[in-house]
């Protein structure tokens, strides 16, 4: 399958006479490069197979070599029912117009025969048949004037870079690629044969050179293998050592990434691009942006990537991309210009154009502009109703090849007189009394300002927000203002609601605008903001509030200040005491706020943001927390309230050791590192016993009621307590540490055995005091004689003691399985001791010889 050129189809070959092509481009009051690609079943006209019943496989043979991969002109006979083949005549076709009959050539290769009704005249594909489809180009008169030996001859006349015809209007082009509106690249149809026969060239020249060693530098010619097809690249960027090179091809325009393998040396003779960046003109990005969204590039890309297009040339120059102008044809066969196209779907707007002070001769000028008549028309009315200095409109500057450099003229939105408005502020808001009430903050300013409105602002809020989105159904005319004269304003919200605010700042294309309503403060977008008011009669909702008494460190409020206000206040319902009411009823209202009976001004001095001006507090007779005074005329009664005290239990008692050089044994329980483990004196707790029972049978008898003892209320460190393990027993254990608030998760270590765990509270008990008269058992000791190796090993180390491997102590554990004896060497600053295993022999020697360890 194949596909064709403009005005030609795709075809799937079958037998001589029955084949099938994809309608694109065919007929073109019905086919558009927006519509879906259809499949028609199609079949030679006026012709038989010589035996009038099958077709011979030379017949089949000799079609698919004429026609298939072929550049072809197909007319169509009728219309016939949709279920029968359409007759077609076939034609080989040339840029330079179309060929012989193939179906003649069938006949006179004696491959096939015309039936009987075959007229004579029916040798070459009508050209004035207004019912019949329009053949695939359109050539100049003088184009159709070569004869057939200048056809033959057109593959010597090789061009390898692109030239312009005189006439720059209506050129017949293919989209090749697409970056942008900005930014693309088309081919002229008439050099479709010079594509092929230049990757052609290319194959000869280079497909058999040796891999060299070349240095690729940045705009370097070459010649490059993509895709098992050799074209024409350039090279983008100097190649670094990862040997990828980011070529571009030319004769198409866009960019691939390739191995330098892949890339040789371009012949001289061969260098050129039959590509021409491009660029849409009269047009820019949508949303005051400088660059073209991703929707937009998309869509452009979408509907015009490998598409046919009509192109005009606006201005030719030796500057890329050219400005042009793009037309191809839309669902009904109507030639539309791409650039209104992105403009109606709202991805682009439209080029303001310069105004020029005076216009000379309008009429050559005309002349000269590609625009089209109706454009003219306007203008030429335009001419007629106002005076070209006065103009607020003025006619296109005239386009030519060579223009000469002129003084670019302002666009008419930089010159265009602003709108002078003058607005007033909102009334302020109404101020509340003297005493305590109600509020809920909505904004902290960076200053430290507390913007909060009263129960009753809140209801008014409603009321509000109501009646302006049912006054506001469409939205004012955008026009430029001044802006220095506005003061109140209306502004849409990122939510797309309309909301009152008060410009603070004009700050180039944004103002700053705080929402009276709210306190809230943003850098908005002019086109977002209106100068007018909305229900002016209703005064701000909003009123600002200081703190009382309290100074913020180093005279002003720092971030993590505000950031801590922020937290605590917004979107809160507190308690606040007016405490002073200003002179301008636009100023701040110094007050005293209470989160749940507690001072604000208390929190920030505790977290050391602010400190306390007593002077302040003296004069003004004020107590910082007027709530606490409340409290001590309650009559409050708290007895029965409490339970019984839990009894404050002492610390573990330890065994006594042996004296130093004495030799007793013991049992290794847990392991933290080669040389810190916990070990038990075997000799010193084998026979404790407490009224008459060991430590093991009190934890038994325990366990077997162990719902009687309360849960864990006091959680100081290393105070003593029963700890749940996980065979569901409670052991001796002490607490370490919180390791988490939410949930409350404690770190106990059980002092019997060494280990620690995490446990929340809910499987800690209060331990009985008589297990207190049993000493720890496991003692944690240091291990002399050897410590970590110096050396870095390339192994896994142990996460919480990095100098030590994993191996190392998966070794250690295996030395301490059999029976084990110690001595103690020191007993400060911490237990040491020496450990031999049962030959006498110091435990920790195979370590050493092992590499896993070294001596101390």
């Amino acid at each position: 399958m194949t596909t064709l050129k403009k005005g030609t189809s795709e075809l799937e070959l079958n037998t001589a006479n029955k084949f099938y092509l994809h309608k694109c481009w065919v007929k073109k009051s019905t086919v558009s490069i927006f519509s879906a690609v259809q499949a028609i079943h199609c079949c030679l006209s006026d012709m038989i197979p010589l035996d009038g019943e099958t077709w011979s496989d030379a017949c089949t043979n000799r079609f698919i070599s004429l026609a298939h991969q072929k550049l072809v002109t197909i007319v169509a006979k009728g219309p016939v029912h949709k279920t029968e083949p359409l007759p077609v005549r076939l034609f080989e076709s040339s840029l330079i117009g179309p060929l012989s009959n193939i179906a003649e050539l069938l006949v006179r290769e004696q491959l096939a025969c015309f039936k009987e009704e075959l007229k004579s005249n029916d040798d070459s594909p009508p050209c004035d048949d207004s019912a019949t489809w329009d053949p695939p180009l359109e050539h100049d008169s003088g184009k159709d004037e070569k004869t057939s030996g200048e056809q033959t001859e057109e593959p010597l006349e090789f061009q390898p870079q692109l030239k312009l015809p005189a006439q720059l209007k209506d050129l017949k082009v293919r989209v090749s690629h697409v970056n942008s509106p900005s930014s693309f690249y088309v081919h002229l149809t008439q050099y479709d044969s010079q594509i092929k026969r230049v990757c052609e060239l290319v194959k000869q020249e280079c497909a058999t050179m040796e891999l060299a060693d070349v240095m690729w530098k940045a705009d370097m010619y070459c010649a490059a293998h993509i895709n098992g097809v050799w074209e024409r690249g350039q090279i983008c960027s100097d190649v670094t050592s990862s040997n990828i090179a980011e070529v571009m091809r030319c004769d198409h325009g866009n960019t691939v990434k390739l191995h330098i393998n892949n890339l040789r040396p371009l012949p001289p003779s061969l260098k050129g691009t039959l590509a021409l960046e491009c660029t849409l003109t009269d047009i820019r990005p949508a949303g005051g942006r400088s660059t073209w969204t991703a929707t937009a590039c998309d869509l452009f890309s979408f509907y015009l990537t490998g598409a046919s297009a009509v192109m005009t040339i606006k201005e030719l120059t030796d500057e890329r991309p050219v400005p042009v102008t793009l037309l191809c044809s839309n669902k009904i066969g109507q030639l539309i210009s791409i650039a209104d196209f992105l403009a109606s779907e709202g991805l682009a707007l439209r080029e303001r154009k310069p105004r020029d002070a005076v216009v000379q001769k309008p009429k050559e000028a005309d002349a000269q502009s590609p625009v089209s008549g109706t454009q003219t028309d306007v203008s030429d009315c335009q001419k007629k109703d106002t005076h070209p200095a006065s103009s607020p409109i003025s006619p296109p500057p005239p386009i030519s090849v060579v223009s000469t450099p002129t003084i670019p003229k302002p666009a008419p939105r930089t010159i265009m007189s602003a709108e002078k408005v003058k607005t007033k502020l909102y009334n302020p808001p109404e101020l509340p009394f003297l005493g305590h009430i109600k509020i809920s903050v909505s904004a902290i300013g960076e200053d430290g300002l507390i913007y909060a409105r009263t129960q009753n602002a809140d209801y008014q809020l409603e009321q509000l927000k109501k009646r302006i989105q049912q006054s506001m159904k469409t939205l004012p005319k955008q026009k430029p203002y001044t802006w220095k004269s506005v003061l109140g304003c209306a502004v849409i919200g990122p939510d797309m609601l309309w909301y009152r605010g008060q410009l603070l700042e004009v700050l180039g294309g944004h103002v700053k605008v705080q929402y009276v309503d709210y306190g809230l403060v943003e850098n908005i977008p002019v086109v977002h903001v209106y100068p007018m008011l909305l229900c002016d009669d209703v005064p701000q909702l909003c009123m600002p509030c200081q703190l009382h008494g309290i100074i913020p460190v180093g005279g002003k409020w720092q971030r993590d200040a505000v950031a801590l206000l922020r937290e605590m206040l917004v979107n809160r319902c507190v308690d606040m005491q007016v405490t002073e009411l200003p002179t301008d009823p636009r100023g701040p209202i110094t007050v005293d706020l209470f989160l749940d009976g507690l001072s604000l001004s208390r929190i920030l001095c505790h977290h050391e943001h602010a400190s306390m001006d007593r002077t302040v507090l003296e004069q003004k007779g004020h107590s910082a927390m007027p709530p606490a005074l409340r409290l001590d005329e309650w009559d409050l009664d708290t007895e029965g309230l409490r339970g019984p005290e839990e009894p404050m239990l002492g610390p573990y008692i330890f065994p006594n050791l042996p004296q130093e050089g004495e030799h007793f044994k013991v049992r290794v329980k847990h392991l933290w590192t080669p040389n810190e483990l916990f070990l038990w004196p075997l000799e010193v707790i084998a026979d404790v016993k407490v009224d008459g029972e060991t430590l093991d049978e009190a934890l038994t008898r325990i366990n077997a009621n162990i719902s009687s003892l309360p849960q864990l209320t006091s959680f100081s460190q290393d105070y003593p307590c029963l700890a749940e393990y996980s065979d569901g027993k409670y052991y001796r254990a002490q607490l370490m540490k919180f390791s988490s608030v939410e949930p409350v998760m404690i770190m106990v270590k059980h002092v019997d055995f060494g280990s620690d765990d995490t446990l929340p509270t809910s499987k800690l008990r209060h331990m009985p005091a008589e297990l207190l008269r049993f000493p720890a058992r496991a003692l944690k000791v240091k291990v002399a004689g050897f410590k970590a190796p110096s050396a870095k090993r390339n192994e896994d180390m142990l996460p919480y003691s990095p100098g030590w491997s994993v191996k190392a102590a998966m070794h250690m554990i295996d030395l301490l399985h059999s029976s084990i004896t110690a001595t103690v060497v020191a007993r400060e600053p911490e237990l040491t001791v020496l450990l031999f295993n049962e030959d006498g022999e110091l435990v920790h020697l195979p370590l050493v010889s092992s590499g896993l360890a070294e001596l101390e």
